[in-house]
């Protein structure tokens, strides 16, 4: 497996407390298997995210993540729009102009979603669906492509 690609799909792997999950880096570095072979069970989303990856490509809905903008800033997914779940808090609406848009909400690991998904409807968004996977597990599966920041290696002093 490429450099660059073991640095995304562990990055992918890393949780909200930055712990990473050793069993799955470990899968993805065995020699054992090719790439393709590791990756094959990844290939086909679940019926939910295909149909949420189908809507967000047409416009028909919006890919909404509530992560923080330090956790934005270090990875994203290509098709989603931030609204930090600190911001909704505290009023401030998300970049959705149409209320009635189907608004898919994700976050680092799935539990913010379901703090944000009734703070959006109190706003008067029609269709909050919250996605039970974080944003490590949907760019691991291909759900939307991941943009990651290039980080300079810090020295250790």
């Amino acid at each position: 497996m490429r450099a660059s690609t073991f640095a995304l799909a562990t990055a992918a792997l890393t949780t909200a407390s930055g712990f990473r999950r050793p069993a799955l880096v470990a899968w993805l570095r065995a020699p054992s298997a090719p790439p393709r072979a590791r990756c094959a069970a990844l290939a086909a989303l679940p019926p939910h995210l295909a149909q949420a990856q189908a809507e967000v490509a047409a416009g028909d809905a919006v890919l909404l993540d509530v992560r923080e903008l330090g956790e934005w800033s270090q990875g994203r997914l290509a098709d989603a729009r931030l609204a930090p779940l600190s911001d909704l808090v505290v009023g401030v609406a998300p970049p959705v102009e149409d209320k009635s848009t189907k608004l898919y909400v994700h976050c680092a690991a799935g539990v913010r979603v379901h703090k944000a998904a009734p703070i959006l409807r109190d706003m008067g968004f029609e269709r909050v669906v919250p996605l039970q996977e974080g944003f490590g597990e949907l760019a691991m599966i291909g759900f939307s492509k991941p943009i990651l920041e290039e980080q300079e290696p810090q020295a250790p002093w």
